[in-house]
């Protein structure tokens, strides 16, 4: 059973909330691993902002879903607009209604935190069914999904890491076990609760004979591992800061809501780095419980809430805002490489959909080059033969087949957990409860 290859779909939605990427792997949870066939999604708009003002939610309560499960979120949607997005009144009413639209007439579902779970959990399961689609295996043939679910809430420093999304009601859905709550038992032991990918890249590393690596994952928060072998002691991941979380927002408060993103770099290819105002986000745009998250050892996780826009930002244009907010992201990431000291004659991998912003890339290569040589390589995932859209979703299909096999998802020098430790919980198909592995 240890040895012999599962097949096995991940399942991931991102801090940027954007949409679901799917993957379906054969892997025996060690260095055998086999992509078969992976797809993505978009949310609809007010999908995204639904999710996003469950997460304000939650963090406003402090991640106490105990007086928050059943109470209605409208007016949180409101806050979180007015107060993070900086609308107006009129325009938030209206996307608040057209919110609820959604939720009570589309999927049927109360404007809660609960019946945002269930309608997230049923679009995972519509990802499940659309990847089946695109091949010829039969649900029976799969013998796990693994389930990230969305997270709300990340606070390793008061053991709580809060995921939404029913691994029994998405079992029962698609009549196949599924593993999700990855990450509760490695923050209850005192682990930050991420990173979990370097445990993969690692593997793929392994497989592929690309050691030393480092590879660099830019989502809404980046995070690196560095890998210099296979065994477990060879590897270490943590979060450097910012990916595209902080330009997201910046776009969204400056556009009113009307643009999600800097798509393609296109304000930021029109901007000046400030070096005033980057020194300032070093300074004080992440704050960890008082501390600047810069100035803290790794292994370290961040929650993307912990990143704020500060007040020097708004003396900015849109152009020079973002030109600023993506040459900190790609600073913070090499920083944080220079800070574990990598070896010389480094390849360096890129994956995640900021790679898709030119103007990162542009800012990452050339501080690269400065810091730690010309004769660094850096190519992006697909390049080397991986598929970085899939790469995310991978990871929690791998993660659910070593979570099966007892096997650890969790290490010291990853997640900062006191010991190997595997986790997750197992839910099978037509039950009405789960269990922890």
């Amino acid at each position: 059973m240890k040895n012999t290859p599962a097949l096995s779909i991940g399942l991931m939605s991102g801090t940027s909330m954007d949409g679901i990427d799917a993957a379906l792997i054969e892997t025996d949870g060690n260095f055998h691993i086999k992509e078969l066939t992976h797809l993505s999604f978009s949310y609809p708009r007010e999908v995204h902002f639904i999710l996003k003002a469950a997460e304000y939610a939650v963090h406003k309560h402090s991640g106490n879903l105990k007086n928050l499960d059943q109470l209605p979120l409208n007016s949180y949607f409101l806050s979180y607009l007015t107060d993070r997005l900086a609308l107006e009144i009129e325009e938030s009413q209206l996307l608040l209604k057209e919110a609820e639209y959604y939720l009570n007439a589309t999927a049927n579902c109360a404007f809660t935190i609960q019946g945002i779970e269930l309608h997230s959990t049923q679009l995972h399961a519509q990802a499940v069914q659309k990847l089946l689609d695109c091949t010829n295996y039969p649900h029976e043939a799969i013998d796990v999904v693994g389930y990230h679910g969305q997270t709300l809430f990340h606070h390793p420093a008061n053991h709580t890491s809060i995921q939404i999304g029913s691994g029994q009601l998405l079992a029962n859905l698609t009549n196949i076990s599924v593993v999700n709550d990855f990450r509760r038992q490695d923050v209850e032991a005192g682990g930050q609760g991420a990173p979990f990918a370097p445990l993969f890249h690692q593997a793929l590393a392994a497989r592929d004979n690309l050691f030393p690596l480092a590879v660099i994952n830019c989502g809404g928060i980046a995070n690196l591992s560095l890998i210099m072998g296979p065994s477990p002691s060879d590897v270490l991941g943590f979060d450097t800061g910012p990916g595209n979380g902080l330009i997201d927002l910046f776009v969204k408060q400056r556009t009113r809501s009307q643009e999600l993103m800097d798509m393609d770099g296109r304000y930021g290819v029109k901007g000046n780095v400030q070096q005033i105002v980057l020194d300032q986000l070093y300074s004080h745009s992440i704050l960890v419980e008082g501390m600047n998250y810069f100035d803290l050892p790794p292994p370290k996780s961040l929650d993307i809430n912990e990143m704020r826009l500060i007040p020097e930002l708004d003396t900015l244009s849109l152009q020079d805002g973002c030109a600023t907010l993506e040459a900190f992201t790609a600073d913070s990431i090499v920083q944080g490489l220079c800070q574990i000291d990598p070896p010389k004659f480094l390849q360096i991998v890129l994956a995640g959909g900021g790679w898709n912003n030119p103007i990162i890339l542009k800012e990452l290569k050339s501080r690269v080059h400065k810091h730690l040589g010309l004769e660094t390589v850096i190519k992006t995932a697909d390049q080397i033969g991986w598929k970085s859209q899939a790469l995310e979703a991978q990871i929690f299909a791998y993660l659910a087949v070593r979570s099966q096999r007892k096997l650890p998802i969790s290490y010291p020098n990853i997640t900062r957990v006191p010991k190997p430790l595997t986790g997750g919980t197992l839910s099978l198909p037509n039950k009405t409860s789960a269990m922890h592995l």
